[in-house]
């Protein structure tokens, strides 16, 4: 299963294709691999990775504007355009006008994933945790995870963990914040003069890597900026790329190198090679995690049986899956934050489970360390390739040292798990015997009762099982909470 996983942004480059007709291959230059990795590399994000990218709609905001203005086009910069509609037809109208564009993009599936196929590239790239951007509508904040910071006052959290996106333009979110006309733009460039927002804009262009995507390097209040860094830190400045499938003549100018691909494109390149120095969990695996939840939904729900027979300790595999299912659950609701997209992250999880679950045995507390062993190996599964995966335990098998070890080492389970090296009651044997909801339950008894028979050297593990069915009204099941208290 595992391999390359097509998205929108991974297709291979085909002249004349919709989708792919601009995916020009290009060689990612070592100074971002190493800005992404030392988390240096900004993202300034334009129009042209967003609502305005060319195909998505019949005509751009500024062409439909300007339609309702006149008959022929009369080729006055954006802020004129819109300054002249507001008035002519009122402020409200068009932000009303703007508005709908944007709620209209998530009413067809298939526009929402072209419309934010960089978005979603970039989610799953954690150590991508600022961006700029000059758009005004959330796909940052729906698709990728981030959190916005709009008006000065957002800045008091600047520290908050997570990734950040500021908007310049302001935001759909907060209406009266959009900049969109000249009047609007001027009272903009006044403001980052002496505002938070333009403290921070001028630190990153003056200190990061910047990379710009879908822009068309032509606003005025980010080239007023721009150009005074310029000039103050010469030959001193950091470097900077623009991206984008289109020629443009002014990145030398602004001392930008060009790379001429899709925004989203280049994204899953930069990926690529954050995987080959082991900085990037494949987002195969995130897919992958996805997919198998239902299964294991399902084999949770045909486990209830095993409750029926005190010899199979069917609580603790209860447990068990519950931790699975928590932890392979949280994968997909953390995707686009990009938690569990760089190694060291998951591995940081991995030992502090470790640790946990050590303790959990040595307390006694079974039902806990059977959620917590759940938890731990439906976390690593991340780290491992399919062969290893699908060698993941099924039900609680009481294999891993750790339950029966006088001196216990949490790090057996974190760094050398036992389950690749002693495979047992798979999910691989599950998958390839439980073709039915008969023969599902059968082949999840036997393999927990003859679990069970091993788990009966380790002191209390009977007394507990037979202690938390006593405790079950009728028609209840046990269920471990997410929460674990006292461990």
């Amino acid at each position: 299963m595992e391999g390359h996983l097509a998205t929108l942004a991974s297709t291979e480059f085909h002249q004349g294709c919709a989708v792919c007709g601009t995916h020009f291959p290009v060689d990612i230059p070592t100074e971002i691999v190493a800005a992404a990795r030392s988390r240096n590399l900004v993202v300034f994000a334009g129009a042209g990775i967003s609502t305005e990218a060319p195909g998505l709609f019949p005509e751009t905001f500024y062409e439909e504007i300007e339609a309702r203005l006149r008959d022929e086009p009369s080729g006055d910069p954006f802020p004129t355009v819109m300054q002249e509609f507001e008035y002519a037809n009122g402020r409200r109208e068009l932000i009303r006008t703007l508005t709908e564009r944007i709620d209209y993009i998530s009413t067809f599936r298939s526009l929402q994933n072209r419309t934010t196929a960089f978005h979603q590239e970039l989610a799953t790239i954690a150590q991508l945790d600022a961006i700029f951007t000059t758009n005004w509508d959330d796909f940052f904040e729906r698709f990728a995870g981030a959190r916005p910071f709009v008006l000065d006052e957002d800045f008091a959290f600047f520290d908050t963990p997570g990734r950040r996106v500021m908007k310049v333009h302001g935001s759909i979110s907060n209406l009266s914040t959009i900049v969109a006309t000249t009047n609007d733009y001027a009272r903009r460039e006044a403001d980052l003069r002496e505002s938070i927002m333009g403290a921070k804009l001028r630190e990153f262009l003056s200190t990061k890597t910047l990379l710009f995507v879908g822009y068309s390097l032509s606003d005025s209040d980010f080239l007023s900026v721009y150009r005074s860094v310029i000039e103050r830190m010469g030959a001193f400045r950091a470097p900077g790329f623009v991206v984008t499938p289109l020629d443009t003549g002014s990145a030398k100018e602004l001392g930008l190198t060009h790379l001429k691909t899709d925004g989203g494109h280049f994204l899953h390149l930069l990926k690529s090679q954050l995987e080959q120095v082991g900085e990037h969990v494949p987002d195969e695996r995130l897919e992958r995690a996805a997919w198998v939840h239902p299964l294991l939904i399902a084999a949770h729900s045909a486990s209830e049986s095993m409750l029926e027979d005190a010899n199979s300790f069917g609580c603790f595999t209860q447990s068990y899956q519950d931790g699975l299912l928590a932890a392979l659950g949280r994968v997909g609701l953390l995707r686009p934050s990009g938690t569990y997209s760089e190694p060291r992250a998951v591995e940081g999880i991995v030992h502090s489970y470790s640790h946990l679950f050590e303790k959990a045995v040595g307390l006694r507390r079974y039902f806990d360390a059977s959620y917590i062993e759940g938890y731990l190996i439906g976390t690593r599964s991340l780290l491992l390739d399919d062969d290893d995966f699908f060698k993941i335990p099924i039900v609680q098998t009481f294999s891993s040292p750790t339950w029966r070890a006088r001196t216990r080492d949490p790090h057996l389970d974190a760094d050398s798990p036992w389950w690749i090296a002693s495979p047992t009651a798979t999910l691989r044997d599950y998958l390839a015997t439980a073709r039915t909801q008969e023969s599902a339950i059968a082949w999840l008894a036997d393999n927990a009762i003859s679990a069970a028979g091993r788990a009966r050297r380790t002191p209390g593990l009977s007394t507990q099982n037979r202690e938390l069915l006593a405790s079950l009204r009728p028609g209840q099941v046990p269920q471990h909470t997410e929460f674990l208290d006292g461990i």
